[in-house]
């Protein structure tokens, strides 16, 4: 008897319960009388939403890192390959600028020549103790001949020895078999520098105890045997050492022009003035 009145009386609840809900969703959907009572339900169960929403936050933050971890690693790589790539630009433009700067040098010093100038590019360094030679990108098509002399910004490099359709083969100074007319730049003097097979060093030969010749004193091409150009630097006097019961004096130099540095040379083609015609032309030595 007990447990029908609480069946029965489970039933009248659930009626009741049913008639409520039915009355409430038929008063909310035909007037407003419930919109704030909803309001103010919604302010208080707030709270109750976001802490029953919290686990599918925490499941979705932790989701979605795991899903962008990849896209985190290659936006890395390609920050890194990016560094390298403006890095390796930078060095390049720090190479250029110097280059730049050379180049500008060189140009300067085409400024204050007579003779045409060719500007050529360092291709081929062959540097040992009896060879002393250099390969540039310029040969017959550029007009390069044999005997041709050669510079820098600084001072005098050498003199062409081989010449190809593209390319030329040049002796530095400082070769042992090179020698070439100077004169001192303070008194006129006359003499000749050799190689000695070092970047550093040249020999002034043959000059007796009584030469006037000094530390310090400036080189400078003479113009005699024709195929250098009078008056651009070749060296600097170094040292004079004078030996007793020696005919002659013991004369160093040192080169001026960047013999192991210089990137570009300047080919000097020296050109004479036609009579009556005003026009020029290569005077080629013929030695």
């Amino acid at each position: 008897m007990a447990n029908q009145f609480r069946k029965n009386r489970g039933w009248v609840q659930f009626g009741v319960v049913l008639f409520i809900s039915v009355t409430l969703m038929a008063i909310d959907a035909n007037t407003s009388w419930l919109s704030a009572p909803r309001n103010a339900l919604s302010v208080v169960l707030r709270p109750v939403q976001a802490l029953a929403s919290f686990p599918s936050m925490v499941g979705g933050f932790f989701s979605n890192i795991s899903t962008a971890e990849p896209d985190v690693k290659i936006a890395y790589e390609n920050l890194r390959n990016e560094y390298f790539k403006l890095k390796s630009e930078t060095l390049l433009l720090r190479t250029l600028q110097e280059e730049n700067a050379g180049l500008r040098a060189l140009l300067d010093a085409t400024e204050r020549l007579e003779e045409k100038v060719t500007l050529a590019e360092l291709m081929k360094v062959n540097l040992d103790r009896d060879n002393h030679r250099v390969s540039v990108g310029r040969g017959l098509n550029s007009g390069v001949y044999v005997g041709q002399a050669v510079i820098d910004d600084q001072g005098v490099i050498g003199q062409v020895t081989e010449v190809m359709p593209l390319s030329s083969i040049i002796v530095l100074i400082t070769d042992p078999s090179h020698a070439l007319p100077v004169q001192v730049e303070r008194n006129g003097l006359r003499t000749i520098v050799r190689g000695t097979g070092s970047l550093s060093q040249l020999v002034v030969p043959y000059l007796n105890q009584n030469s006037d010749i000094r530390e310090g004193d400036v080189l400078l091409s003479s113009g005699l045997g024709g195929r250098f150009p009078n008056g651009y630097p070749v060296a600097r006097v170094s040292n004079v050492k004078v030996i007793e019961d020696e005919a002659f004096i013991q004369v160093f130099a040192l080169p001026i022009a960047k013999l192991d540095r210089s990137n570009h040379v300047l080919l000097l083609s020296r050109e004479k003035r036609v009579e009556n015609t005003g026009i020029t032309e290569r005077e080629v030595d013929s030695e």
